[in-house]
């Protein structure tokens, strides 16, 4: 329910303020960053699991079911996704968030998410959401996290397949 209203109020905002039929695919994929911004942090109600596509909310279910049986069967350990899903490079919180460049439009976008430390900037870095098809027609939804600024860090999709191997 917050996501869907914080991204209503975006996409209001920019048909208030004009922005042309042209840009206005770039402008949804970064108000969809922007949601996810104010949504990663998990304030009470977010949940950022309503942002991604249905195939990416598949994979993380499968894991998650893996994850579970894995804390089932050895109590006393931290299983391998121990800290929630991680969608962003580093698990410790940024306190800030914004959206840099986005790349193409619509689905198959990318929307640059900048991590900032204001009070140590070396710490700063950025990560790459992919926009892939929403769960209802024309919607958009996170489709993979592409982590760090050049992708070395590998993505979202890879992580969750590889932490069980």
């Amino acid at each position: 329910m917050l996501k869907r209203s914080l991204l209503a109020v975006a996409l209001v905002t920019m048909a208030t303020f004009g922005v042309s039929a042209q840009d206005q695919s770039r402008s949804a994929a970064a108000a969809f960053g922007a949601a996810f911004c104010q949504m990663k942090d998990n304030p009470p109600g977010a949940d950022l699991m309503v942002l991604v596509t249905p195939s990416l909310a598949e994979e993380i279910q499968k894991a998650m079911a893996k994850n579970d049986e894995i804390q089932k069967a050895h109590p006393d350990e931290k299983p391998p996704l121990g800290d929630g899903i991680p969608f962003q490079s580093f698990p410790d919180v940024s306190p800030k968030c914004e959206v840099g460049k986005v790349t193409g439009e619509g689905a198959g976008a990318v929307v640059e998410i900048r991590h900032g430390f204001p009070e140590t900037p070396r710490a700063d870095y950025s990560d790459r959401i992919v926009l892939g098809e929403g769960w209802t027609k024309g919607a958009l939804g996170i489709d993979d996290v592409i982590y760090g600024e050049e992708g070395g860090g590998g993505t979202l999709r890879k992580t969750l397949a590889e932490a069980f191997e």
